[in-house]
């Protein structure tokens, strides 16, 4: 039997610690979901509580599998037949990983942690151990001795890679090794006031050109194409959107690229501050087509 896989991506907008209205959200793309046919569900890094370490959103945490964030999933995959995934504060106390939920339609359930939070996310605890030099300042791990949770869905093997964990090193050898067929990428890391346009800014005499300068990089998934090609996978990558109404500017881009490097769905980033707002896109892949 052929394994074709249909994913569904959804850039949503999410509010700092309004879980309701982030489940809505999610509810929303779960709807879309399920009229496509999907059979998998990814939305952005912590979208069922906002991106960042705010206060409101580190008390939205819950235990794994015990909370409203979980009940309100595998509710959705139980009626939809849809697996979801959505990001959340994992309560596992004395730490609070951020963490991402993979959710069965028979309620069974899968976490991954991040390994590499960012300092944008504290006081939220690193997966494992982190090493420093100064490359950059996020801390380190080499792919083996990091924290990775693989699953399958019809038959595929996934893992999930949460935002800054690409870049966990020797990561794509090591996937390589593990056997993983598609990459989720859920990210939710906002861009800057700087780097978004309202209307009235586009339609100004060099505004038209700095857009145009915005929409290239927006609407081009980068790296995922090479890395696709190179480590014959497939990857769904999406990212949370909209302003967040304290600091952060989300970019909302996505994609969904094959193991040959074909880009067969893409949500386009949104560099105007005024058009912002939720989308979905789908595909379906074929894990078994082998190239001529």
């Amino acid at each position: 039997m052929t394994r074709l896989l249909t994913i569904g991506i959804a850039s949503l907008t999410a509010r700092p610690g309004d879980r309701a209205y982030n489940l809505a959200q999610i509810t929303w793309a779960a709807q879309h979901a399920v009229r496509s046919g999907c059979d998998l569900l990814l939305t952005p890094e912590m979208s069922t509580t906002g991106y960042g370490g705010y206060p409101e959103i580190v008390a939205c945490a819950e235990r794994a599998g015990d909370g409203p964030i979980y009940e309100h999933l595998a509710a959705l995959a139980q009626r939809t037949g849809v697996v979801m995934t959505a990001g959340f504060v994992e309560d596992a106390r004395p730490m609070r990983y951020l963490s991402h939920y993979v959710v069965y339609p028979d309620g069974s359930f899968v976490v991954q942690r991040k390994n590499r939070v960012t300092p944008r996310e504290y006081p939220l605890d690193p997966a494992v151990s982190l090493f420093f030099d100064d490359t950059e300042e996020i801390g380190h791990v080499v792919a083996d001795q990091a924290y990775w949770q693989f699953f399958h869905v019809k038959g595929v093997r996934c893992g999930i890679v949460i935002c800054a964990d690409l870049g966990v090193k020797q990561l794509h050898d090591y996937f390589v090794s593990q056997g993983i067929e598609l990459m989720l990428l859920p990210t939710g890391a906002g861009g800057t006031r700087a780097e978004r346009m309202t209307t009235a800014e586009i339609v100004t005499a060099h505004g038209i050109d700095r857009y145009m300068h915005e929409m290239r990089a927006a609407c081009f998934p980068g790296d995922g194409i090479k890395e696709c090609i190179t480590y014959r996978r497939a990857l769904a990558a999406v990212n949370m959107c909209g302003y967040d109404g304290k600091h952060f500017y989300h970019g909302g881009q996505g994609s969904i690229i094959d193991q040959f490097g074909d880009v067969h769905a893409l949500i386009p980033g949104i560099a105007n501050l005024d058009r912002q707002q939720s989308r979905f896109a789908c595909a379906h892949i074929d894990f078994d087509h082998q190239r001529d």
